[in-house]
């Protein structure tokens, strides 16, 4: 994700890439440094959510246990048809490797994405089954901003059943970005 945001936020010249765009907004995003710390925390503290972690997303037996996928990615009080309706769409967007670990893991830790001129919103939830605590303030130390924590949400913030939660702040924060002009 972050070296995505670093391809495409990157400045090409003195112009940046995308002149108008002010702010960028992660959302439970998987630390700069990778998941590999997640996943010690997560062995050492909580060795039956790593195994399920691990099951879930690596195995991905997330697409044939409801449970499991509910665990994994939304609120425990959403409702099952509307998690088995996620369910079959992540199933299907997931077919194909999103990309090779390998590699990825060679290149962390990443570069910082901007150089200070991008606004970052960091975003967490308090319920994320897979980026603790840790992970989202590692994320916000490398931009150098606060991180928000949304009570109540789970990983999926922006489908689990609170997603109005999220939304408001987000909302909030781009109200408060100063527009950039072209």
């Amino acid at each position: 994700m972050v070296k995505s945001l670093h391809a495409t936020f990157s400045i090409i010249g003195s112009e940046p890439f995308h002149p108008k765009l002010s702010g960028a907004v992660l959302v439970c995003s998987v630390p700069p440094s990778g998941n590999s710390g997640l996943v010690w925390r997560y062995l050492l503290t909580k060795p039956i959510a790593a195994i399920k972690v691990t099951l879930s997303l690596a195995a991905k037996a997330y697409a044939n246990s409801l449970p499991l996928c509910k665990e994994t990615f939304f609120s425990s009080q959403m409702d099952d048809e509307l998690v088995l309706r996620y369910q079959n769409l992540m199933k299907e967007s997931s077919k194909l490797p999103l990309f090779d670990l390998r590699k990825l893991n060679a290149s962390l830790p990443v570069p910082s994405a901007t150089d200070g001129t991008l606004e970052i919103l960091v975003m967490g939830a308090s319920n994320d089954f897979i980026v603790d605590a840790e992970g989202l303030s590692e994320t916000a130390r490398f931009y150098n901003v606060q991180p928000v924590c949304v009570k109540g949400v789970a990983h999926d913030m922006m489908l689990d059943c609170s997603w109005e939660k999220g939304a408001a702040i987000i909302l909030s924060w781009l109200d408060k970005l100063a527009p950039r002009s072209a």
